[in-house]
Protein backbone atom coordinates (compact mmCIF):
# COMPACT_ATOMS: atom_id res chain seq x y z
CA UNK A 1 0.00 0.00 0.00
CA UNK A 2 1.34 3.43 -0.93
CA UNK A 3 1.80 5.75 2.09
CA UNK A 4 -0.55 8.71 2.35
CA UNK A 5 1.06 12.14 2.73
CA UNK A 6 -1.03 15.21 3.49
CA UNK A 7 0.26 18.78 3.73
CA UNK A 8 -1.61 21.59 5.47
CA UNK A 9 -0.92 24.99 6.97
CA UNK A 10 -1.52 25.41 10.70
CA UNK A 11 -0.95 29.16 10.64
CA UNK A 12 1.50 31.82 9.52
CA UNK A 13 4.59 33.44 10.97
CA UNK A 14 4.94 37.07 11.94
CA UNK A 15 5.97 37.87 8.35
CA UNK A 16 3.27 35.70 6.81
CA UNK A 17 5.25 32.57 5.97
CA UNK A 18 3.20 29.37 6.26
CA UNK A 19 3.76 26.89 9.06
CA UNK A 20 3.59 23.72 6.98
CA UNK A 21 2.55 20.47 8.62
CA UNK A 22 3.08 17.21 6.78
CA UNK A 23 1.09 14.20 8.00
CA UNK A 24 2.10 10.67 7.14
CA UNK A 25 -0.66 8.06 7.10
CA UNK A 26 -3.09 10.16 9.14
CA UNK A 27 -5.86 8.28 10.89
CA UNK A 28 -8.41 10.33 12.78
CA UNK A 29 -7.76 13.78 14.16
CA UNK A 30 -5.98 12.93 17.43
CA UNK A 31 -3.03 10.95 18.69
CA UNK A 32 0.15 9.80 17.00
CA UNK A 33 3.57 11.43 16.99
CA UNK A 34 4.62 15.00 16.20
CA UNK A 35 8.20 15.69 15.06
CA UNK A 36 9.40 19.31 15.20
CA UNK A 37 12.47 21.03 13.74
CA UNK A 38 13.54 24.55 12.90
CA UNK A 39 12.46 26.10 16.20
CA UNK A 40 15.72 28.01 15.92
CA UNK A 41 16.42 29.02 12.34
CA UNK A 42 20.19 28.66 12.62
CA UNK A 43 19.91 24.97 13.59
CA UNK A 44 19.62 23.86 9.98
CA UNK A 45 20.40 20.19 10.53
CA UNK A 46 17.14 19.81 12.47
CA UNK A 47 14.89 20.41 9.50
CA UNK A 48 17.08 18.71 6.92
CA UNK A 49 17.15 15.55 9.04
CA UNK A 50 13.35 15.60 9.33
CA UNK A 51 13.08 15.94 5.56
CA UNK A 52 15.36 12.91 5.17
CA UNK A 53 13.39 10.97 7.76
CA UNK A 54 10.18 11.58 5.83
CA UNK A 55 11.83 10.40 2.62
CA UNK A 56 12.94 7.19 4.36
CA UNK A 57 9.50 6.66 5.87
CA UNK A 58 7.81 7.08 2.49
CA UNK A 59 10.25 4.62 0.95
CA UNK A 60 8.97 1.92 3.31
CA UNK A 61 5.68 1.79 1.46
CA UNK A 62 3.10 -0.14 3.43
CA UNK A 63 5.50 -0.42 6.36
CA UNK A 64 5.67 3.36 6.83
CA UNK A 65 4.70 4.51 10.33
CA UNK A 66 1.17 5.78 10.84
CA UNK A 67 -0.16 8.96 12.40
CA UNK A 68 3.09 10.90 12.15
CA UNK A 69 3.05 14.68 11.75
CA UNK A 70 6.13 16.74 10.90
CA UNK A 71 6.48 20.47 11.53
CA UNK A 72 10.00 20.60 10.17
CA UNK A 73 10.23 24.41 9.99
CA UNK A 74 8.49 25.75 13.07
CA UNK A 75 10.10 29.21 12.82
CA UNK A 76 10.25 30.08 9.11
CA UNK A 77 11.12 33.75 9.58
CA UNK A 78 14.15 32.75 11.64
CA UNK A 79 15.13 30.21 8.98
CA UNK A 80 14.97 32.91 6.32
CA UNK A 81 17.37 34.97 8.46
CA UNK A 82 19.52 32.02 9.57
CA UNK A 83 18.86 33.32 13.08
CA UNK A 84 17.84 31.88 16.42
CA UNK A 85 15.10 34.48 16.70
CA UNK A 86 11.86 35.17 14.87
CA UNK A 87 11.03 38.37 12.98
CA UNK A 88 10.51 40.29 16.26
CA UNK A 89 13.78 39.10 17.75
CA UNK A 90 12.08 36.62 20.10
CA UNK A 91 13.35 33.15 20.92
CA UNK A 92 10.09 31.28 20.45
CA UNK A 93 11.46 28.46 22.63
CA UNK A 94 11.19 30.87 25.56
CA UNK A 95 7.69 32.12 24.68
CA UNK A 96 5.59 29.20 25.95
CA UNK A 97 3.54 29.73 29.07
CA UNK A 98 5.01 27.40 31.70
CA UNK A 99 7.69 29.15 33.78
CA UNK A 100 7.78 32.01 31.27
CA UNK A 101 9.83 34.95 32.50
CA UNK A 102 10.76 38.34 31.04
CA UNK A 103 14.20 37.85 32.62
CA UNK A 104 15.15 34.91 30.43
CA UNK A 105 18.72 34.93 29.08
CA UNK A 106 17.18 34.69 25.63
CA UNK A 107 14.48 37.21 24.60
CA UNK A 108 11.17 35.66 25.61
CA UNK A 109 8.66 38.14 24.14
CA UNK A 110 6.29 40.64 25.71
CA UNK A 111 4.20 37.88 27.34
CA UNK A 112 3.58 34.15 27.01
CA UNK A 113 2.11 33.34 23.61
CA UNK A 114 2.96 36.80 22.27
CA UNK A 115 4.32 35.25 19.05
CA UNK A 116 2.15 33.75 16.30
CA UNK A 117 4.49 30.78 15.88
CA UNK A 118 3.95 29.62 19.47
CA UNK A 119 0.20 30.32 19.41
CA UNK A 120 -0.37 28.30 16.24
CA UNK A 121 1.63 25.36 17.59
CA UNK A 122 -0.26 25.52 20.90
CA UNK A 123 -3.61 25.54 19.13
CA UNK A 124 -2.69 22.61 16.91
CA UNK A 125 -1.47 20.57 19.89
CA UNK A 126 -4.66 21.21 21.85
CA UNK A 127 -6.80 20.23 18.85
CA UNK A 128 -4.78 17.19 17.74
CA UNK A 129 -3.50 15.83 21.08
CA UNK A 130 -0.46 13.88 19.84
CA UNK A 131 0.63 11.17 22.25
CA UNK A 132 4.32 11.75 21.59
CA UNK A 133 6.38 14.80 20.62
CA UNK A 134 10.03 14.87 19.58
CA UNK A 135 11.65 18.25 18.99
CA UNK A 136 15.12 18.50 17.43
CA UNK A 137 17.74 21.05 18.49
CA UNK A 138 21.49 21.71 18.23
CA UNK A 139 23.83 20.62 19.80
CA UNK A 140 23.86 19.50 23.44
CA UNK A 141 24.14 15.90 22.25
CA UNK A 142 21.45 14.34 24.43
CA UNK A 143 18.13 12.53 24.48
CA UNK A 144 16.24 14.57 27.07
CA UNK A 145 12.91 13.53 28.60
CA UNK A 146 10.69 16.45 29.61
CA UNK A 147 8.53 15.34 32.52
CA UNK A 148 8.01 11.97 34.19
CA UNK A 149 5.56 10.74 31.54
CA UNK A 150 8.31 11.17 28.92
CA UNK A 151 10.91 8.77 30.34
CA UNK A 152 9.57 5.67 28.48
CA UNK A 153 9.74 7.51 25.15
CA UNK A 154 13.32 8.67 25.78
CA UNK A 155 14.33 5.17 26.79
CA UNK A 156 12.73 3.64 23.69
CA UNK A 157 14.69 6.05 21.50
CA UNK A 158 17.90 5.27 23.41
CA UNK A 159 17.37 1.52 23.14
CA UNK A 160 17.03 1.86 19.36
CA UNK A 161 20.78 2.59 19.28
CA UNK A 162 23.64 0.19 19.72
CA UNK A 163 26.56 1.06 21.98
CA UNK A 164 28.55 2.70 19.20
CA UNK A 165 25.66 4.88 18.02
CA UNK A 166 25.09 6.06 21.60
CA UNK A 167 28.60 7.44 22.03
CA UNK A 168 27.90 10.98 20.71
CA UNK A 169 24.88 11.31 23.06
CA UNK A 170 23.80 11.05 26.66
CA UNK A 171 20.40 10.02 27.98
CA UNK A 172 18.65 12.34 30.42
CA UNK A 173 15.47 11.09 32.05
CA UNK A 174 13.37 13.06 34.49
CA UNK A 175 14.73 12.80 38.00
CA UNK A 176 12.13 14.74 39.97
CA UNK A 177 13.60 18.23 39.56
CA UNK A 178 12.46 20.86 37.09
CA UNK A 179 15.39 23.22 37.61
CA UNK A 180 17.32 22.20 34.50
CA UNK A 181 14.43 22.82 32.13
CA UNK A 182 14.49 26.04 30.13
CA UNK A 183 11.84 28.53 31.29
CA UNK A 184 9.16 29.15 28.71
CA UNK A 185 10.36 26.35 26.45
CA UNK A 186 8.19 23.95 24.48
CA UNK A 187 9.56 21.09 26.56
CA UNK A 188 8.73 22.79 29.83
CA UNK A 189 5.18 23.63 28.73
CA UNK A 190 4.34 20.33 27.00
CA UNK A 191 6.05 18.26 29.68
CA UNK A 192 4.66 20.03 32.74
CA UNK A 193 1.98 22.56 31.83
CA UNK A 194 -0.01 21.16 28.92
CA UNK A 195 -2.97 18.92 29.69
CA UNK A 196 -5.36 17.40 27.19
CA UNK A 197 -9.12 17.22 27.63
CA UNK A 198 -8.86 13.85 29.39
CA UNK A 199 -6.24 15.17 31.82
CA UNK A 200 -3.23 13.45 30.23
CA UNK A 201 0.00 15.01 29.02
CA UNK A 202 2.02 14.03 25.95
CA UNK A 203 5.39 12.36 26.22
CA UNK A 204 7.94 14.84 24.90
CA UNK A 205 11.63 14.36 24.21
CA UNK A 206 14.10 17.04 23.19
CA UNK A 207 16.59 15.39 20.86
CA UNK A 208 19.70 17.54 20.95
CA UNK A 209 21.84 16.67 17.93
CA UNK A 210 25.51 15.83 18.52
CA UNK A 211 28.30 18.30 18.97
CA UNK A 212 30.25 15.96 16.68
CA UNK A 213 28.39 12.82 15.50
CA UNK A 214 31.71 11.05 14.79
CA UNK A 215 33.11 11.37 18.32
CA UNK A 216 32.07 10.34 21.84
CA UNK A 217 30.32 13.09 23.73
CA UNK A 218 32.70 14.87 26.11
CA UNK A 219 31.61 14.96 29.73
CA UNK A 220 31.57 18.76 29.51
CA UNK A 221 30.87 20.38 26.17
CA UNK A 222 33.18 23.27 25.22
CA UNK A 223 31.65 26.69 25.78
CA UNK A 224 31.94 27.41 22.07
CA UNK A 225 30.25 24.15 21.03
CA UNK A 226 27.51 25.91 19.09
CA UNK A 227 29.96 28.05 17.16
CA UNK A 228 32.08 24.98 16.44
CA UNK A 229 29.21 22.92 15.08
CA UNK A 230 27.88 25.82 13.01
CA UNK A 231 31.31 26.39 11.50
CA UNK A 232 31.54 22.69 10.64
CA UNK A 233 28.05 22.87 9.16
CA UNK A 234 28.91 25.90 7.02
CA UNK A 235 31.98 24.13 5.67
CA UNK A 236 30.71 20.54 5.27
CA UNK A 237 26.95 20.21 5.86
CA UNK A 238 26.66 16.93 3.96
CA UNK A 239 29.38 15.38 6.13
CA UNK A 240 27.48 16.31 9.29
CA UNK A 241 24.19 14.97 7.93
CA UNK A 242 25.76 11.72 6.78
CA UNK A 243 27.34 11.13 10.18
CA UNK A 244 24.28 12.11 12.24
CA UNK A 245 21.49 10.63 10.13
CA UNK A 246 21.71 6.88 10.92
CA UNK A 247 21.27 7.29 14.69
CA UNK A 248 18.68 10.06 14.34
CA UNK A 249 16.67 7.97 11.90
CA UNK A 250 16.63 4.98 14.25
CA UNK A 251 15.52 7.13 17.17
CA UNK A 252 12.75 8.80 15.20
CA UNK A 253 11.39 5.51 13.90
CA UNK A 254 11.38 4.23 17.49
CA UNK A 255 9.47 7.35 18.57
CA UNK A 256 6.84 6.76 15.89
CA UNK A 257 5.99 3.17 16.88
Amino acid sequence: MKPVLQTSTIGHSREGRPLLLRRLNPSGTRGGTLLIGGVHGNEQATFFLLDRFLDRALARGGDAPRRVALLARANPDAIARESRYNARGVDINRNFETAWTPESKEPSGAAPWSEPETRHLRDWLLASEPERIVTLHWALAEVDADGPQSTPLAQAMWEALDDTARLPYRLRTWGGEEGDFCPGSLGRWAGFGLRYADGTRPAIVTLELPYDPRLPRPAVLPEDHLETVRTAWAQRPLDYLAAAEPAVTRMLFAACQ
